[in-house]
């Protein structure tokens, strides 16, 4: 065990009682403890001992190792609950060959063995651990609690055996990861061969176990149950279930209040364990609470002369060296994969942020359901063995993802995620849309390398489209579009939110009309316009955004260009000629350029400002993979070279060159709910030297000009958008409500 000599209190403690600060869990109502230190710290008074329970190990922990109550009100004010509570993905922590399958699926189910599996709970806790570690670095995992600057020992329950567990020792970061690991919500923490929940279960208020450290007066603040509960406050399911769980450890805290010298019990019936929002009001009622018992608290602090001194913090070195490297719980990943992941190598000296932006690089590569480390002492010299503690995603998920849109019909993509199944360090994505619709998409990458920033991919895309045919804004008929691509290529990360990428390819596509347009137009009649392409392209993309449809800040940036070598493209052309873009045989080489840029900022909070421009380019005689297809607002609308512009219907626009720039506002009235509007402005060629001709000659003339108004929501069934449009083209008005993921 760790020795801490240098954090030893004064040598005449034994002098006057050793006094034990008890704290309760409670969930967000934990956070009244933080008050109540605060009248602590101003009545002299500083624990000799603390234990706790789930929040109260929190409040507690972080007190022992020196945190003073003001800084505890500052981790309150500042921390983010709502990340830190859930395992949610930050996109901006995500790698950039992942981003686009995140929070992209209503369903995500796990298959182990065969079987569908539902998780052991809601929360993992990646974020609040990683949180805790920081706050604590650089404890080891193999500390002495006693010895902290303040003793300190906290609770949990083994599932297994049913014992209640009196944390003394170990890894102080998963000892109150475990205490508070309550029953569904947060998932069971695995310590040697027990398997621990919240303390709460059991032992709520650990009274007991201050005496048994040696305490002789115990100040207890309890934030649990109320005791004036009715059958009017346990009405819903999650009620009745919280209360079952936490039953035991109601009754055993009745017993423990009566060994308190103090009681403090903040008044929070109107407040529940997962309002950390209102963090700041709770720690207020806390110190209230604790003011009411002033006079017992000072008249302590009196009879043994106690004046407060704020304890010597553990040290905190800027850098650390690491001396060894280790990893646990591998199953399919292998030692050297996520060693090399995370970029850190044996004789690196680091810091808490160097040890948290690997962290985060290794979680943002979705290999990893949990990630985190702890730190040893390396006995034969003065560093660290740096250990990461991996719990490896479910090799198979089935992920599901309804949807509406009124320009492209109902559909659900159905994926299936592949991860090192094919081989170690593999990922395969193979996405299925059942639509009006369809499509089928797949893609193996396996990654390699160093530090595993390079990945080489197959890919194979198959769509079927219904293409419109418009005139002045009324929709007269369709093209059916088949599509097939493939290839092989390689991606290279540079970080989270930069990738540089290439791959070449083999394209078809088949245009055919629909009897629906021929009857309208007779010059439509022919059977087929088809091409097989063969080329490379080279791509590169940026993504620091916030979110995947409702971003508040940050820039994307998409530059493409692909080169078709070998085009082959024919026609069976039975009467006249139907439109200019399909005119002919293509059988020349051609190339095309796009790029898309958009800029994100957010403004007091609701209102956020997006400009974007863009612009796609194809150089003479391109065949069909040289259009752009303009018009719709529809949320990831990319494929195929469909390009969202507002006031037009879904590709109602046709071009091989164009030029646009966009300008929005989005106003969020109430959470996820946003009014929204959108001014674009596009200019469009048959060739890139006209497109260039008309921007330099005529910049502002003769413009294609839309708008859109609306609303739009971040629900739980995925992005919603009803809008109305317009332009100048045409007098036509256009709505658009879509409901869902997209494809």
């Amino acid at each position: 065990m760790a020795v801490f000599p240098v954090y030893s209190q004064e040598e005449n403690k034994a002098e006057k009682p050793q006094i034990a600060l008890v704290l309760s869990g409670g969930g967000a109502k934990g956070l009244a403890h933080i008050g109540v230190l605060k009248v602590l710290e101003e009545a002299g008074i500083r624990p000799d001992i603390i234990t706790g329970t789930s929040m109260g190990s929190i409040m507690g922990s972080l007190y022992a190792v020196g945190y003073t109550a003001d800084e505890l009100s500052d981790i309150n004010k500042n921390a983010n609950w709502d990340l830190l509570l859930t395992d949610k993905e930050r996109l901006l922590s995500v790698a950039m060959d992942e981003k686009d399958e995140t929070k992209k699926y209503l369903f995500e189910i796990p298959i182990r063995e065969k079987r569908i599996n539902l998780p052991a709970g809601v929360i993992d806790g990646q974020h609040l651990e990683a949180y805790f570690s920081e706050l604590l670095w650089p404890l080891t995992e193999e500390e002495d609690f006693n010895q902290l600057p303040v003793p300190f020992h906290c609770m949990s329950v083994d599932m297994i055996s049913g014992e209640t567990i009196e944390h003394s020792s170990g890894d102080l970061v998963k000892s109150i990861r475990a205490s508070m690991s309550i029953p569904t919500v947060f998932s069971p923490v695995q310590m040697d061969s027990m398997l621990l929940v919240d303390g709460g279960v059991t032992r709520n208020f650990p009274v007991q176990e201050a005496i048994n450290m040696g305490a002789d007066i115990i100040i207890g603040v309890y934030v649990g149950f109320q005791e004036d509960v009715t059958a009017d406050d346990i009405q819903s399911m999650t009620d009745i279930l919280q209360r079952s769980i936490a039953l035991g450890g109601i009754v055993d805290a009745k017993e423990q209040f009566e060994k308190c010298d103090v009681l403090i019990i903040p008044d929070l019936r109107d407040y529940s364990a997962a309002d950390f929002v209102k963090g700041q009001e709770i720690q207020q009622i806390g110190e209230n609470a604790a003011r009411k018992k002033w006079s017992e608290i000072k008249a302590l602090a009196r009879k043994y002369d106690l004046e407060y001194t704020p304890v010597n913090r553990i040290p905190q070195p800027e850098k650390i060296r690491i001396t060894g490297m280790e990893v646990t719980g591998l199953n399919y990943l292998s030692r050297n994969f996520v060693l090399s992941k995370s970029g850190i190598e044996i004789g690196d000296r680091i810091s808490a942020d160097d040890i948290k932006e690997a962290i985060d690089f290794m979680y943002g590569s979705m290999h990893f359901g949990k990630l985190t480390y702890s730190l040893k002492r390396d006995s034969d010299t003065e560093g660290y063995i740096l250990v990461f503690h991996v719990k490896e995603r479910p090799r198979a998920m089935l992920k599901l993802a309804p949807r509406y849109d009124d320009d492209l019909g109902v559909g659900i993509t159905t994926n299936f995620t592949l991860r090192n199944m094919i081989a170690p360090a593999t990922r395969m994505l193979l996405s299925l849309n059942i639509a009006e619709n369809p499509g089928l998409e797949i893609k193996l990458n396996k990654f390699v390398g160093k530090k595993q920033r390079l990945s080489d991919y197959f890919f194979m895309n198959t769509y079927s489209y219904k293409l419109p045919f418009y005139d002045d804004g009324k929709r007269l008929g369709n093209y059916k579009r088949g599509y097939f691509g493939g290839g092989y290529g390689l991606e290279y990360l540079f970080g989270l939110n930069h990738q540089l990428g290439g791959n070449a390819f083999y394209k078809y596509n088949r245009l055919t009309p629909r009897a629906d347009l021929q009857s309208i137009y007779p010059e439509t009649d022919f059977d087929y316009l088809k091409s097989h392409d063969w080329g490379y392209q080279l791509y590169y993309k940026v993504n620091t955004t916030d979110d995947l449809y409702f971003p508040k800040r940050g820039i994307k940036l998409n530059i493409g260009f692909q080169h078709i070598l070998s085009a082959n493209s024919e026609m069976d052309l039975n009467t006249a000629e139907p439109r200019d873009y399909l005119i002919g045989e293509i059988n020349e080489p051609y190339a095309t350029l796009s790029i898309d840029h958009n800029w994100y900022k957010t403004f007091a909070g609701k209102l956020t400002y997006n400009f974007e421009v863009g612009a796609g380019f194809s150089t003479e005689d391109s065949g069909v993979n040289g259009i752009y297809m303009l018009g719709g607002s529809q949320f990831g609308a990319d494929k195929l070279q469909f390009k969202d512009l507002a006031g037009f219907n879904f590709a109602e626009i046709y071009t091989y060159n164009y030029a646009v720039a966009k300008s929005s506002l989005s106003w969020e009235i109430a959470s996820g709910l946003y009014v929204t509007t959108k001014v674009n402005v596009a200019a469009t060629g048959s060739t890139y030297e006209d497109l260039f001709d008309h921007l330099t000659t005529q910049p502002f003339g003769d413009n294609i000009w839309g708008y859109s108004f609306g609303f739009k929501y971040d629900s739980l069934m995925g992005p919603m958008q009803l809008l109305i449009s317009g332009n100048n083209q045409d007098n036509e008005s256009r709505f658009h409500f879509s409901l869902g993921f997209p494809f």
